[in-house]
């Protein structure tokens, strides 16, 4: 992935020999620089004047500019590979950024900040909005990019500036309404912090952004994450249960109301509240569409039930003999003793649960998909040696990666037993 940011135009990596625009005489290294009388900035643009299976290009290469017409083939789009897109990095500067508590030899990525709305559009990633001007408003809003998903934090001037470290007000509500008023939906974040963003600023946050329902479709508060890598970073205070307590006090009656009043609830707990206040989780209704279980709401209660529904169709045969064990985050490991481990054992399958403390980041660090191989090692080495390692995907990339740099073959070598990547909840019952 290329961190560089975005030059005007969009250079061709390569035409695909006798696709549609090598038919034309687009070639490789040509530079798009229009299509359908408008500017082409990046692969977006691209593919939103690309919808249409036909287009006009205005080319510059080496001997000036050239006009061609390209229609596309069923099967073969244009035949046009670009390099991966360029995004733009972060300049703010969180008191609670996670990537500033990163320490060395991780994927190198993991240390590029990115503030791009393309990626929140693309991916799903959250942005502030802070470096999103009135061009990319528009942008937004004529080529429905939508959903979005932004970090907020805290609608009150002084205390969003204190989090993101800016100095000047971004107008974030203006940003919000106006991408209302063009019809883009979106989620929304708050990482709360507590003594900065708790209490009466959480609640003012909460009831100025309601009325942008159902535009701002979903509402999430996620607890700071804080690793033991903060050497020269503010001091800040990590979640405890006496505050999950608080949160929960002030945003329960909240949902209660917005339920009443337009059948959503609107603002939502991650699965950590629940767990650090050791209450039981909401049922499946209460987390309406799921809107943002990616972030961790809702994502305990949807895996329990799906999985409460999978172990019916269990077929005699499929059950595993070998020993089995499930890698998981400290966090969630009481609730998977308490309510899948009977489950699954009812469906006749060997299980037992390996907590794993999170030394690499710290033990404060406690969700399954921020641990390292290294530390997953150190918990599997005491297992049988003829057990089967049952590793959550959430802890590797799409490329296979561990945070530590650590490839699947490699952590299945170096742990001496049968590793199976736990992807859906048919890997439960797969030898």
């Amino acid at each position: 992935m290329n961190y560089a940011r975005p030059n005007t135009g969009l250079r061709i990596l390569s035409s695909e020999p006798g696709g549609p625009a090598h038919r034309a005489g687009i070639r490789g290294g040509d530079l798009i620089l229009e299509m359908n009388g408008e500017p082409v900035r990046d692969e977006l643009d691209f593919r939103f004047h690309a919808a249409d299976g036909e287009a006009d290009f205005r080319i510059r290469r080496k001997g000036g500019i050239f006009a061609f017409h390209v229609r596309a083939e069923e099967g073969r789009g244009f035949g046009i590979d670009f390099p991966p897109m360029a995004f733009r990095s972060c300049g703010n500067h969180c008191l609670f950024c996670f990537s500033d508590q990163n320490p060395p030899g991780m994927r190198p990525s993991l240390y590029f900040k990115d503030e791009d709305y393309r990626l929140s559009f693309l991916f799903g990633n959250y942005v502030t909005l802070t470096t999103v001007r009135e061009a990319d408003l528009q942008r937004i809003a004529g080529q429905r990019l939508s959903p979005l998903y932004i970090s907020i934090h805290a609608v009150s001037g002084p205390v969003r500036k204190k989090m993101l470290g800016i100095r000047k007000d971004d107008r974030l509500l203006d940003k919000i309404r106006f991408l209302a008023d063009a019809g883009i939906e979106m989620h929304g974040q708050i990482v709360l912090c507590p003594g900065i963003n708790d209490g009466q600023v959480l609640r003012e946050s909460v009831e100025t952004l309601r009325p942008f329902h159902p535009s701002l479709k979903s509402l999430a508060v996620v607890p700071v994450g804080l690793t033991r890598h903060r050497s020269g970073l503010p001091d800040l205070r990590a979640v405890d249960r006496k505050a999950a307590l608080a949160v929960m006090e002030l945003i329960e009656p909240c949902q209660q109301r917005f339920r009443r009043e337009s059948g959503s609830a609107f603002v939502y707990l991650s699965d950590e509240w629940y767990l650090l206040g050791r209450r039981d989780l909401p049922d499946e209704a209460h987390y309406d569409g799921f809107w943002q279980s990616a972030n961790g709401v809702g994502l305990t209660r949807r895996f329990l039930s799906d999985l409460e529904a999978a172990v019916q169709e269990v077929r005699p045969g499929q059950k595993p003999s070998a020993p089995r064990y499930w890698v998981t985050g400290t966090l969630a490991a009481p609730v998977l003793e308490k309510y899948t481990i009977p489950l699954l054992r009812s469906a006749g399958v060997k299980l037992e649960i390996l907590p794993v403390k999170n030394r690499f980041f710290g033990t404060s660090v406690t969700v399954t998909g921020l641990l390292t191989a290294q530390d997953i090692l150190s918990e599997c080495r005491k297992t049988p040696p003829d057990s089967v390692i049952l590793l959550p995907s959430v802890c590797l990339n799409p490329d296979g990666l561990f945070l530590d740099d650590v490839t699947l073959d490699d952590f299945t070598g170096r742990s001496g037993r049968k590793v199976a990547l736990l992807e859906n909840l048919e890997d439960f019952w797969k030898s």
